[in-house]
């Protein structure tokens, strides 16, 4: 009898769906994002992804190879472009520049450098396989009241500490 494999494989935890922005049609793109810590310092995109952002106009054209591939061919950058994305139900959302490729067929839409999942500490997220949720920074007016209500918190839980020592030692001296 053959072992039959029954278990499914679980999904490829460096591929993400993210949105990307567009600054000209006020909505966004879903695409892969393949987080490629073998990819040191370039992120990439490919010109298909941003020809359906309608972002062609804003790459800053500059056609240079970027590094040589695992097969021996150079990959050219056609520019680069300065994008903002998040993940699936993320509410911080990344601003970052992504050289443009324009080669077919590629087997990826976007990729995240190693530089960049460092920078911002993506993998911590979880919606990036961590277990913190992404929240927004806080100002510094609500980082001065957050400190002032813990500091108030605090001192409110030293004063019980205070009040339940004296009350058990008054307990202890009257049943004495």
């Amino acid at each position: 009898m053959a072992w039959k494999q029954t278990k499914r494989q679980s999904s490829d935890p460096f591929l993400k769906t993210v949105k990307i922005f567009s600054s000209h049609v006020d909505d966004y793109v879903e695409s892969k994002m393949r987080l490629d810590t073998g990819c040191e310092v370039h992120n990439l995109i490919t010109l298909q992804v941003v020809n359906k952002l309608h972002m062609f106009d804003e790459v800053t054209v500059h056609n240079e190879s970027i590094c040589t591939c695992l097969n021996g061919e150079e990959l050219i950058s056609m520019g680069t472009l300065v994008l903002r994305w998040k993940g699936k139900r993320f509410r911080k959302i990344f601003t970052t520049v992504f050289h443009v490729i324009n080669s077919d067929p590629l087997p990826w839409e976007v990729i995240l450098s190693a530089e960049t999942i460092e920078e911002h500490g993506i993998l911590k997220f979880a919606g990036f396989g961590g277990v913190s949720p992404i929240l927004p920074k806080k100002t510094r007016e609500e980082q001065a009241h957050s400190t002032a209500r813990e500091r108030e918190r605090n001192e409110k839980v030293a004063s019980n500490d205070t009040k339940f020592d004296a009350d058990i030692k008054a307990r202890e001296q009257a049943a004495r």
